[in-house]
């Protein structure tokens, strides 16, 4: 008998992708996040547009009066998305240590926002098998940040964090690596400390991003932590940068000769220039505010990531 269905290689995972849009009433209840999650009297505002004001997505569907109409606002988070990139300028989350849930079953379905033009979301283009040279949806908010409070909340949040809006092009090898590992280890101890802590994340873009499958890849990203340094009780920040050029495919690899890559503690000052976001209300925070811009803490392991606060 002979086998109907012949191999034309990997088929793509479609039951991880729906092209189903939530109706815009899920969306009503989304408060997306908070300026003064840790601290009443000392707000912690999203970063400013910088020099992409203007670029940014605008909301066409769901937007509420007086709301901001760039800010896509989901469970504990929020989200603000690059036209020219169709990536996410930044994901910004609060993240409640004494509530956390990180047994939260994973959504594992990627969508669509309807209340922005599709047009500015990249569902497949670039994503898709490591081996064939395509890239995993890394998300900026990672799923397991946003999900504390009452079961149903940690299960909003987490279908929250597979908006395509939340996600940029990583090789897995970059995606599992030493960033995850800091990820996991803020996570951990902002639930063993109980604390609360605000985690800014984003790509940064540069003219020089190569090109994959039509897509402009972020070589860099970024990453602020904020919360309330146990030695000083006062409300600090930490800047973090990292690339994911040696991870790249060889044939574009060779055109980044400027050093290895390594990860890396940075000024905030530093990200605010490089990213051309608005990070004023960090830097003022930063451990490393004073420093030259282009200092760089190169970080053998996560401990070390936090010796510097």
């Amino acid at each position: 008998m002979t086998n109907a269905f012949r191999s034309f290689g990997p088929l793509p995972n479609v039951r991880r992708i729906s092209t189903t849009v939530w109706d815009l009433a899920k969306y009503d209840d989304r408060h997306g996040y908070d300026a003064s999650f840790i601290e009443d009297g000392n707000p912690l505002p999203l970063p400013g547009l910088g020099r992409w004001l203007g670029d940014a997505a605008e909301l066409t569907k769901g937007l509420k009066p007086g709301a901001d109409a760039t800010e896509l606002k989901y469970t504990h988070f929020s989200v603000k998305v690059s036209q020219s990139r169709r990536l996410p300028l930044y994901s910004a989350v609060n993240i409640d240590g004494s509530h956390s849930d990180r047994e939260t079953e994973r959504t594992d379905v990627w969508r669509f926002d309807p209340r922005i033009d599709q047009k500015y979301q990249i569902m497949r283009e670039v994503y898709g098998n490591d081996r064939d040279g395509f890239f995993s949806r890394g998300h900026m908010t990672r799923r397991e940040d946003p999900n504390w409070g009452e079961d149903a909340t940690t299960k909003a949040a987490d279908a929250d964090t597979f908006h395509v809006t939340n996600a940029a092009p990583q090789r897995q090898s970059f995606n599992a690596g030493i960033w995850l590992d800091l990820e996991n280890y803020a996570l951990s101890n902002t639930d063993r400390e109980n604390m609360r802590v605000t985690v800014i994340t984003g790509p940064i873009f540069s003219d020089d991003d190569p090109e994959y499958f039509g897509v402009k890849v972020p070589i860099a990203f970024w990453k602020i932590l904020a919360f309330v340094n146990g030695n000083t009780n006062q409300l600090t920040a930490i800047g973090y940068r990292r690339s994911q050029a040696t991870s790249l495919p060889t044939k574009t690899r060779s055109r980044f000769v400027f050093g290895d890559f390594d990860d890396t503690q940075v000024p905030i000052a530093g990200l605010a220039e490089e990213t051309g976001l608005d990070l004023s209300a960090f830097v003022a925070l930063d451990v490393m505010k004073g420093a030259d811009k282009r200092m760089v803490i190169t970080l053998k392991n996560v401990s070390e990531a936090y010796l510097q606060a």
